[in-house]
């Protein structure tokens, strides 16, 4: 079999110059010696017999790990995920704010002590909402309280005062929930008197050990906001994972670009340790050297942008493979697959192939061809008018990027194809052609280049803030795209929120359709939050929540230019969960905004999901629970269509129920799968699916129930200042053999606003 730069001829092997078919032109390099795999380590044999080692008490191991299992069911909570988000997205967009008011962006302690200053208000109120909840229910006996006593108890304890941040009340009121279903778990355990498998805490220790751990938290929300948080999960909270009989994962997605699921599996493992065990992870110290992934490739890209615009005319191979760790250290799976393969060899092979691909407009000359083309259709469409020097710069940084997002999009590539040289190379060709188009102007590139993202002459991604510089987290697309948004196509876009574009749109007050709208696009760089994307808007609220994925199927709907959105699926982030909203490296978003007359921004408090489920096994009052968010709009749509006073004619109760359950056969039966996979109920999706369809039915009979006899109990939620309704369906008196078989009624419950922390 031959490899790239050979040819084979009757059994010999000569060796051939390869053609590398640059989108400015052919360039020619030499070859690179083919790589070889690494051989693998050898395995270690211990010197003692079998008759030595101890095994473990399997009937106690395995107690262990269910207890462990459904203690982190109880504990998992989507309201402080969405509290954890919003908490890091408006943490970001304050970093960037701050960064922006300096004449030379701060440094990386200069700018934590700043968000330290911003976040101690939520430390100490946390602390002190934590301490009252403590004493509350501090001398609890469960043995000696009925299961009803207990769960009102939980329900009428704590509180917590205003900050006057709304993000902060958000988050102290989901860490408050969190902190009652710790309590919930060791109540339950010691009702069962499952202390054989640790040592079962008081209520008053567990909740002063999960203070302790608010401030280390909030210190890992700033570090995330400026790009300093380490990229792997933390190896304690591994440790005690396996410990707990958890294996690799602890109930939460843990991909390591997913910073507020790590965050959120972390605690929720200590929490579990605490409860479980009576132990958490030890005391760990923070790296001496506060070393900064992301900040060395802000400082690496800069240098390569400025080497790339002076070098004088030769291969720039030496400068790209210098570059080329600073982009791996933050893709760690990565590196540690090319690691084995022999990344030194990899690595300069990649260096070289792309150095022949940018030679032509490497340098000074290089670099005026760029800077006027980038200048007009690049700083100039957004709003910034920059001098020669800037141009220049520009070029350079244009350069930088292409070779970042051609070594990013190398990275989503199996381990198995940087052994394969042909592979290699082929895959270089198509990542820098991709990459190239995205940053370089139209008229540099050739003209039947498949690669082009729009038909016409389009726009350019440039790195933003330009007040931050050199610390970029994202790109932004140089044109502000003003399409017609039909109802029908409206209605086809799903929104992170459960909803559809639609309904986006109606809220905020659009219409007549079709609706004109502007898009924005924007792609994240390495150490990206949405708070950076959203802070350009409103450094003071973010409006992180109205940044959605752009797909290339939702940039053909919208834009007709599918080839502007980019599909994360390849690398399976998030474990098919295409549609969620955090950030990796090179993941496109878009904004809409209706053009005149529509209100823009996020209604106050809007949560994150319109949908969410809730499951309770182990706490004194076993639930599950589908709660229901809706609108202002919404709740007095379906009050006008259930009120024969507020119509003509009667009330119209098929309208109402189609409205409350358009996408609840779409939206419902994934997050009850994924709830019930995560909880440990079912092994998999598959053993999930035939549940899920029974409280899809349940949630369908309980609401169609409530639309003919409960109108009454929407009148007084609609008419409440709060903002929305909340309609809760219950499934009480659950367990893990009764979910297998059947449902109880579900019973349907109103409240006014969006129900977050009941």
């Amino acid at each position: 079999m031959g490899v790239a730069g050979q040819s084979v001829t009757a059994g010999t092997v000569v060796p051939t110059e390869p053609e590398l078919f640059s989108p400015f032109g052919t360039v020619v390099s030499e070859f690179f010696e083919p790589v070889v795999p690494a051989p693998a380590a050898a395995t270690l044999e211990s010197p003692f017999g079998p008759g030595y080692a101890r095994e473990p008490d399997r009937g106690e191991a395995e107690l262990l790990a269910e207890t462990a299992q459904e203690t982190l069911a109880e504990l998992e909570d989507e309201d402080f995920t969405d509290a954890l988000e919003a908490l890091v997205d408006e943490a970001a967009a304050r970093h960037l704010a701050d960064a922006g008011s300096w004449s030379v962006p701060p440094s990386d302690p200069q700018a934590h002590e700043l968000l330290q200053q911003w976040i101690e208000p939520l430390a100490a109120e946390a602390e002190r909402s934590l301490d009252t909840l403590a004493e509350q229910l501090g001398g609890i006996d469960a043995p000696g309280l009925g299961e009803g006593e207990v769960a009102r108890l939980l329900d009428s304890a704590g509180d917590h005062g205003s900050t006057g941040n709304e993000v902060f009340d958000h988050f102290l009121g989901s860490l408050l929930r969190k902190a009652k279903n710790a309590v919930s778990g060791a109540v339950s355990l010691a009702r069962r008197g499952l202390d054989a498998v640790g040592r079962l805490l008081p209520v008053g220790v567990i909740l002063g050990k999960l203070k302790a751990l608010v401030r280390p938290l909030l210190d890992k929300v700033l570090q995330a906001a400026i790009g300093r948080l380490p990229v792997s999960v933390q190896p304690i909270a591994r440790t005690l994972a396996t410990k707990l009989g958890l294996g690799p994962a602890t109930g939460h997605e843990t991909d390591s670009e997913n910073t507020v699921a790590r965050l959120e599996a972390e605690l929720d493992t200590e929490l579990a340790g605490l409860v479980v065990t009576g132990a958490g992870a030890p005391e760990q110290e923070a790296p001496a050297d506060g070393r900064s992934v992301v900040g060395e490739l802000d400082d690496a890209r800069a240098r390569l942008a400025q080497q790339l615009a002076e070098l004088p005319a030769g291969s720039p191979a030496a400068e790209i493979e210098q570059f080329i760790p600073a982009v791996l250290a933050v893709r760690p799976l990565v590196k540690l697959g090319i690691s084995m393969i022999g990344r030194d060899k990899v690595v300069g092979f990649i260096a070289d192939r792309i150095a022949g691909l940018v030679q032509p407009l490497i340098g000074p000359d290089g670099a005026r061809r760029l800077s006027r083309p980038l200048v007009d259709v690049g700083l100039r469409a957004l709003g910034f008018e920059a001098a020669a020097p800037d141009g220049a710069t520009l070029a350079g940084e244009a350069l930088a990027s292409t070779v970042e997002g051609t070594v990013l999009r190398l990275t989503e590539l199996p381990a198995q194809a940087f052994a394969d040289e042909l592979q290699l190379e082929a895959a270089i060709r198509t990542a820098f052609a991709q990459a190239a188009a995205a940053s370089m102007p139209a008229q540099l590139l050739r003209p039947d280049l498949p690669e082009r993202e729009t038909a016409d002459e389009g726009g350019v991604w440039i790195l933003m803030p330009r007040s931050a510089r050199p610390r970029y987290r994202y790109r932004r697309y140089s044109r502000a795209l003003v399409v017609p948004i039909s109802r029908q196509v409206a209605r086809t876009v799903p929104w992170s929120d459960g909803g559809t574009l639609e309904s986006h749109l109606l809220d905020r007050g659009a219409g007549p359709w079709p609706v004109t709208a502007e898009v924005e696009l924007y792609e994240t760089l390495p150490g990206a939050q949405l708070g950076h994307l959203a802070a350009e808007a409103d450094p003071a609220r973010g409006e992180a929540s109205e940044l959605q994925p752009l797909t290339p199927e939702i940039a053909g709907l919208l834009l007709r230019e599918p080839g502007l959105g980019r599909d994360g699926s390849g690398r399976g982030h998030h474990h098919g969960h295409q549609h969620h909203r955090r950030p990796w490296p090179g993941r496109r978003y878009y904004r809409v905004r209706p053009v005149g007359g529509a209100p823009a921004g996020t209604p106050a408090g809007r949560p994150q999901h319109r949908v969410a489920v809730r499951l309770s096994l182990t706490g004194p009052a076993p639930a599950l629970r589908v709660v229901l968010r809706l609108t202002e709009r919404q709740g007095h749509e379906l009050l006008d269509r259930l009120d024969p006073a507020a119509r003509r004619t009667a009330a119209d109760r098929p309208g109402a129920l189609a409205g409350l359950t358009g996408r609840l056969r779409t939206v419902l039966p994934p997050r009850v799968v994924r709830r019930l996979v995560r909880a440990g109920v079912v092994a998999d999706a598959a053993a999930a699916g035939p549940i899920a369809d029974r409280v899809l039915a349940g949630v369908m009979t309980a609401v169609s129930e409530f639309v003919t006899q409960g109108s009454h109990l929407l009148t007084a939620a609609v008419r409440d200042p709060a903002p929305g309704v909340t309609l809760t369906v219950t499934f009480a008196g659950i367990s893990k053999q009764s979910l297998a078989t059947a449902l109880p009624a579900g019973q349907v419950s109103v409240t006014p606003g969006w129900g977050r922390h009941d």
